[in-house]
């Protein structure tokens, strides 16, 4: 009898736990079928863009690309909209290999920023208006004064104020005092640093002070500071359907900033302003304005007031010059190597066009093993301490190097050769507004119808070894 009553319970738990097995399975069926039917409720584009929109696999995706915006690439529609998205989520932006990105107003960015084109066939970004491409603008963080009497070689400054100054940051100082062979009334004196270290009102720098700033004595230097913010792009070719007037990218104020494999097209003005960056690297890039005689500047890439800016294996096309030193401040540290630069023959450009040069402010600029062909002049000299080595040019021009202001220029180991019968005027020309040094040797050259060097040598402090050249009366010439 007991054991009758142990199997009945036992039958009874046994009928309890199937059935809440079987409502429990039930109830999971029911809402999944639920969650499938209020699914297919909804139109597909809108399944499509929730299914696209905001995916775990997307929010963690390290890079971005325009299409995610709506952008095509392989259409005549604007991509500037799309283009601009992409650029301010902040992540990597990647570009469709082949494609072609119209816009009709700049893109813009002032984030460290890398963009980039997924496969070996660059992407085209082409802006059908007269205005820039693209502008990098790296706002000021701080603006104060330095209070200090400041020597050159000095490894730090102080300031009035260093708050919210950190390692990495960018340092500008501007002086009260006009640049020392200024013939233009603006330009002043000052240099760029990056900080290294901030102690009390003391801000060490990432190299030794450049020039002496006689602070309090007659002269003020300003000192504006900049976040650091850097910028990459590779592979990429920027362009207007047809020349125009403008400035195709203006970089301002980046921290090691690189360009690899890019282009520039059609734009007469300019083709890369970099606008008082710190160790930028352009290498490996192409740059074709279709400067005319109308253009005062036509520069392929200008460094305007940058340290340690360096451009190599890169070729410059139809432009006034291939690469300018300038700036409000002087840029320094600059070498250019490895290049070729393409001009007209001389006199169809503006005056004082060259295969590469500075423009007065500019010091400590090297220009080596680069291959000029025609222009005015193969370089230009405005600055203090450039030196010009190993550069071969050839074609139509009246000479191989114009020094007009500065001191200690250096004319190393260079070569002309004669294209299709062409001869210089001369070698080195330097007219009454230089008074400066010239160490000219080892230079060679094919046929030079002038003298060696013209300009008044009383004044001048030379230097003249080595130098070999042939006269048209095919007499041998050395200076």
């Amino acid at each position: 009898m007991l054991r009758e009553t142990r199997h009945k319970r036992k039958r009874k738990r046994r009928k309890r736990i199937l059935l809440i097995s079987m409502i429990t399975f039930i109830s999971l069926i029911s809402l999944k079928l639920h969650f499938f039917s209020s699914a297919d409720d909804k139109p597909i584009a809108q399944r499509a863009a929730t299914s696209q929109k905001n995916t775990p696999a997307q929010m963690k995706s390290p890079i971005q690309t325009p299409e995610q915006y709506g952008a095509n690439g392989f259409d005549q529609k604007p991509d500037t909209e799309a283009m601009q998205k992409a650029l301010d989520s902040g992540k990597e932006l990647v570009l469709k290999s082949g494609a072609t990105y119209i816009i009709d107003k700049p893109l813009q960015a002032s984030h460290s920023l890398k963009i980039r084109t997924d496969q070996s066939d660059p992407a085209k970004i082409v802006q059908k208006g007269k205005a820039s491409a693209f502008i990098f603008d790296n706002k000021p963080i701080v603006s104060t004064n330095v209070v200090q009497n400041i020597t050159s070689q000095q490894p730090f400054v102080v300031l009035a104020d260093t708050k919210g100054i950190k390692p990495g940051s960018l340092i500008h100082l501007t002086s009260s005092k006009l640049w020392y062979w200024d013939d233009r009334g603006y330009l002043k004196k000052g240099e760029l640093h990056q900080v290294t270290r901030v102690f009390g009102r003391r801000v060490y720098l990432d190299s030794p002070i450049v020039e002496n700033y006689k602070v309090g004595y007659g002269e003020n230097v300003s000192a504006t500071i900049y976040p650091n913010v850097s910028l990459k792009m590779e592979n990429i070719t920027f362009a207007h359907p047809k020349p125009y007037q403008t400035i195709m990218m203006r970089i301002n104020y980046t921290t090691d900033a690189t360009f690899t494999n890019v282009s520039v097209e059609n734009s007469k003005d300019i083709g890369i302003l970099l606008n008082t960056t710190f160790k930028t690297k352009v290498i490996h890039s192409h740059v074709e304005l279709g400067t005319t005689k109308d253009i005062k500047k036509g520069y392929g890439i200008q460094d305007y007031g940058g340290t340690g800016t360096l451009i190599e294996n890169s070729t410059f096309e139809k432009v006034r010059r291939g690469v300018d030193f300038s700036g409000s401040t002087p840029s320094r540290f600059g070498v250019v190597r490895n290049c070729r630069s393409y001009g007209y023959k001389k006199g169809t450009l503006a005056s004082g066009n060259s295969g590469f040069g500075t423009h007065s402010t500019a010091e400590y600029i090297t220009f080596e093993n680069n291959y000029v062909e025609n222009f005015n002049y193969g370089f230009l000299i405005r600055g203090k301490d450039i030196t010009v080595t190993r550069n071969l040019l050839k074609g139509d021009s009246y000479g191989f190097i114009a020094v007009s202001y500065g001191n200690r220029a250096k004319v190393m180991d260079n070569t002309y050769q004669s294209l299709g019968g062409s001869a210089l005027e001369t070698f080195i020309m330097a007219p009454d507004t230089y008074k400066g040094s010239i160490n000219a040797q080892g230079n060679v050259a094919d046929i030079i119808k002038g003298p060696f060097l013209t300009g008044d040598t009383r004044r001048l402090k030379l230097i003249l070894k080595n130098n070999h050249y042939t006269s048209p009366s095919r007499e041998l010439g050395a200076y």
